[in-house]
């Protein structure tokens, strides 16, 4: 085997790497929008879940008060 790359094969490589490239910053990419639904549908559940709270203690009356 030789110690020098012909010109293809240093293109092969240059390809190669670039192809990964894009498919890391697809990734990245797909990683990121699946975050911001995770907190979209994190956000909506605490403010359902505050207003089921705010619901159930105006339902039933305090037992300070008569």
């Amino acid at each position: 085997m030789s110690d020098t790359y012909t010109c293809s094969d240093c293109l092969y490589l240059y390809e190669k790497i670039k192809q990964q490239e894009e498919t890391i910053a697809q990734l990245v990419e797909i990683i990121g929008a699946a975050n911001r639904r995770i907190f979209d549908v994190d956000q909506r559940q605490l403010k359902l879940e505050h207003q089921l709270v705010r619901e159930h203690s105006l339902a039933w009356p305090h037992p300070l008060t008569p």
